[in-house]
């Protein structure tokens, strides 16, 4: 019954992101009126996806994210699909949707999650459900400083019929709603003489995603951001491919490059693809015209600032642990030299210089030039890495396999060499400054590796059905990795903590989880609600205009 329930709760919420994703296209962007046998129900869903996350940004200002505010929230995100779907009924199509969700079933459901998510991820959440935006909680963890608009649009899911369990439903949406694109691409692009650039990225990602993040719990913030880039570059694709998709084409990467920066800020360097599409397509001159997509410039705009805002009410810093987007002066803030010394132990953590078996003992001087590069190898490259790189490589064997070059085709490679160039400066620059798969990692090795095959494949004559009986096979081998490696996590997880997905298809909630939001309650008397607590430690709280802050005493 439970695991009916779950499924059931998973189906009508997803009506109401794909409501809001309609909603959103038809009065936000120049899809206007839009003719929905031409545009993807997955992108129509990570519509729905920006737009929630707006609202959740905006409401989370003045109020907490209660069952009744999350209840208002779905109830016109249904009636909004409803209403699309009874005008539009004949033009929906949903089969690539089904065809994704089928491929992404098993990944729902598990018992043990991440460890980030236990650590800090479901406190996060809980405390949007309780309580307006609150400043300075990163005193209370330093994990908390780390804010990702995922943590807001999830706790929209709280209700009453579904309680907390749905506090991965963003990462969970993301993965179906981008396998869905993919697919559609993949069959739609099939029928055509000739498979294009954009048909064997999409095959490459769709292979890749369910293989390589096959793990719905392990995808925390890092992963979901990544996959999210991987579409990004295939539109990047077609625009290059083709000015007449130009105008939507930069809508459509507006929006999905500002929720990528959202879920993780760092990833706003990758925004460099948006400079190169606007100095190759435009002129300065034509910034005007450029600016024709006000709407979306606009909201995207707004919604940066809120990231901003939140960045800084938790942190003290717009941009953290960046030091210089960290005042000083901040009652709540943490001060330089504890940024900086926050900033170095990431770089220490992710070139392996701080590690569960190993701590430099003179990380200055590990940190120094390429002195971590040797022990990065050692620790990381030989032990993660270079399994990962291995697996892209079977990939890439078994799909060329299935397709072979007869003839090389680099005709459209000064298309794209500009595009392959930014890809290989970022790699750069994740290397040199961060290098852990988690941090951008997986996304531009798969890039560089798969990129060149793919432009290799492309533009040749393939006889139909041997084409179609390929793809059909290399998705089937997708499905059965997928599912069969799933299957079995499920069965471990059977054997090690009794867990039943048809008796009780949710993930544990420990003690660890509610750590944050126990902590922060003994400080808060249920009188003047911000009171100093002894028991915290040297933490006080103050209100200021009915908004509690959280401080250090510095005395």
């Amino acid at each position: 019954m439970e695991f009916i329930k779950f499924i059931t709760a998973y189906s009508i919420l997803t009506l109401s992101i794909i409501g809001y994703g309609f909603f959103f296209s038809n009065y936000f962007t120049k899809f206007n009126n839009i003719n929905l046998s031409n545009i993807s129900i997955g992108y129509l869903g990570l519509f729905g996806i920006f737009f929630l996350t707006f609202v959740s940004y905006s409401t989370n200002i003045i109020l907490a994210h209660s069952n009744y505010h999350n209840l208002i929230i779905h109830l016109i995100g249904i009636l909004s699909f409803l209403f699309f779907l009874k005008k539009n009924y004949k033009k929906i199509k949903l089969k690539y949707f089904f065809l994704a969700y089928l491929i992404c079933f098993f990944a729902i459901f598990y018992f043990k999650s991440h460890d980030d998510f236990s650590y800090y991820h479901f406190s996060f959440i809980e405390n949007i459900t309780r309580n307006k935006i609150e400043f300075g909680l990163g005193h209370f963890n330093y994990a908390f400083s780390h804010v990702s608009s995922l943590f807001y649009f999830n706790s929209l899911f709280k209700t009453y019929f579904t309680g907390y369990y749905f506090y991965q439903i963003g990462q969970l949406s993301i993965m179906i709603l981008a396998n869905t694109i993919l697919l559609e691409n993949i069959f739609n692009r099939s029928k055509n003489s000739k498979l294009d650039l954009i048909f064997f990225a999409s095959l490459f990602c769709v292979f890749f995603i369910n293989i390589f993040f096959y793990r719905l719990a392990e995808h925390g913030t890092d992963r979901s951001a990544q996959i999210l880039f991987f579409l990004c570059v295939i539109i990047v694709i077609d625009i290059l491919q083709t000015k007449n998709t130009l105008n939507k084409g930069i809508e459509v990467l507006l929006i999905i490059f500002t929720l990528i920066i959202t879920i993780k800020s760092f990833y706003i360097l990758y925004s460099v693809i948006l400079f190169f599409i606007y100095f190759k397509f435009y002129k300065l001159k034509d910034f005007q015209e450029f600016f024709r997509m006000f709407s979306i410039i606009y909201i995207c705009i707004f919604m940066f600032v809120l990231m901003l805002i939140y960045n800084f009410a938790n942190s003290g810093c717009l941009l953290y642990p960046v030091e210089v987007t960290c005042p000083d002066n901040i009652i709540w803030g943490y001060g330089k030299e504890k940024i900086i010394g926050y900033m170095n132990w990431y770089e220490l953590w992710s070139k392996a210089g701080a590690t569960p078996n190993l701590r430099v003992e003179n990380p200055e001087k590990y940190l120094a030039g390429l002195n971590w590069v040797g022990n990065w190898f050692d620790a990381y490259f030989f032990n993660k890495v270079s399994d990962y790189i291995a697996g892209i490589i079977v990939t890439i064997i078994i799909t060329v396999s299935f397709f072979k070059i007869k003839k090389l085709s680099l005709v459209n490679f000064n298309k794209f060499k500009f595009l392959y160039i930014i890809i290989f400066i970022l790699f750069l620059e994740w290397f040199l400054q961060h290098p852990s798969l988690r941090y951008g990692g997986y996304v531009l090795i798969f890039l560089l590796l798969t990129f060149p095959i793919s432009l290799l494949l492309s533009n040749q004559n393939f006889i139909f059905f041997k084409k179609i009986k390929s793809i059909y096979t290399i998705l089937l081998i997708t499905l059965i990795i997928f599912g069969g490696r799933n299957i079995n996590r499920l069965n471990n997880e059977y054997k090690v903590y009794n867990y039943n997905l048809f008796k009780n298809p949710h993930y544990r909630i420990g003690d660890n989880f509610t750590f944050m939001q126990d902590n922060r309650k003994t400080m808060l008397n249920e009188t003047d609600n911000c009171t100093k607590i002894n028991s915290i430690g040297n933490i006080n709280c103050k209100k200021i205009y009915g908004y509690n802050i959280y401080f250090i005493n510095k005395k």
